[in-house]
């Protein structure tokens, strides 16, 4: 039995118990003492709905009690007798409702401490993936240059149209294909310190639309854009962002099946008391497995058969080193939105 459950019951058969008590069925009549005390007993099933379920559950399991001790305390004659009656039943609720707020509270900051450490054991992960990274990039990099060079020259003397030519071509591509993977492990591994200068976000964005048009093109995949007018300028380094504005067009294309669609929109917003500007990157295309969101932003970590699993990655770090925030939001087979929120404040130097 699912512990919710289980854990419902148990609230529901303690607070029968309790109301039975307090209604004296297994009392002699006129046992007032003892009614007063079982009637405090119903604080013990309002403070644990409280723990178990929080504020809903407190006020709830209050006034249940409430409810069901009503019908008694209209048979009571004594005048001050039913006042105590009704005090109590304020006392319930005002039991379950400040329990329930303290253990919400507590609830918040167990997820806080929990959000910390996962953020603290990402950031070693990172840390040492990055070391090991940079360190394969580098030994990657030189001997690669020296294949690209040799490919284009050999490519340069075999003749147009032919077998050898096509094969230089290939090689060609190939190796610009890997010197980007190792673009993306040095850019992971040495991310480089921010320029901050005001930004009109729009302007970068309708950049890396257009840069992507061809790549959406060949496959009939239209960018639609509704960019907001007049957003405030952002702190921010441009080219970053126009870095993380690609590699989620990439990842929305990669997504998209022939002939889709790709939304691209900019708001202003309010966050925490704090202006900011909202860009998303929707697609209508496979989305992301419901179990797999959670590593979504971990280095290396792909649902695709092509790319290096950095993308998100390196944007995560990006937008986190401008104090902005990336959130996904998914429906399999229905399309992925990813969103970025960036404050109008200055962002991490």
């Amino acid at each position: 039995m699912p512990r919710k459950s289980w854990q419902l019951l148990a609230l529901a058969a303690l607070t029968a118990a309790t109301v039975s008590f307090h209604y004296g069925f297994l009392m002699p009549p006129g046992a007032h003492v003892l009614h007063a005390i079982h009637g405090r007993l119903c604080y013990i099933p309002i403070i644990l709905g409280a723990v178990w379920f929080g504020v809903r559950g407190g006020l709830a399991t209050a006034f249940a009690i409430s409810a069901l001790t009503i019908p008694y305390a209209l048979r009571i004659h004594d005048h001050h007798t039913m006042i105590g009656e009704y005090t109590e039943m304020v006392f319930y609720a005002a039991i379950g409702l400040m329990t329930g707020v303290l253990i919400e509270r507590e609830w918040r900051e167990r997820e806080r401490r929990e959000a910390l450490q996962r953020e603290l054991a990402r950031s070693e992960r990172l840390s040492s993936l990055g070391q090991m990274a940079a360190g394969l990039a580098h030994e990657i990099r030189n001997p690669l240059g020296s294949i690209q060079g040799v490919a284009e020259l050999l490519g340069d003397d075999a003749p147009a149209g032919s077998r050898k030519r096509e094969l230089f071509d290939v090689l060609r591509k190939e190796s610009k294909r890997l010197g980007t993977v190792v673009d993306d492990f040095l850019n992971f591994a040495r991310p480089r310190p921010l320029t901050l200068a005001p930004v009109d976000i729009s302007a970068v964005v309708e950049r890396s639309v257009a840069q992507m048009q061809i790549d959406a093109g060949a496959r009939s995949i239209a960018i639609d854009t509704r960019l907001a007018p007049q957003l405030p300028r952002v702190q921010a380094d441009a080219e970053l962002l126009h870095q993380v504005f690609l590699n989620l067009l990439l990842n929305a294309i990669a997504a998209s099946p022939d002939h889709g669609r790709i939304e691209v929109t900019t708001a202003g917003m309010s966050r925490n008391s704090q202006t900011a500007v909202a860009i998303t990157v929707h697609d209508w295309g496979m989305g992301i497995p419901e179990d797999a969101l959670p590593r979504v932003f971990d280095p290396f970590f792909t649902t695709r058969e092509t790319g290096t699993g950095l993308g998100l990655s390196i944007s995560h770090t990006i937008v986190t080193d401008h104090g902005g925030s990336i959130e996904i939001e998914s429906t399999p087979d229905n399309g992925c939105a990813v969103t970025v929120t960036l404050p109008v404040t200055k962002g991490k130097s």
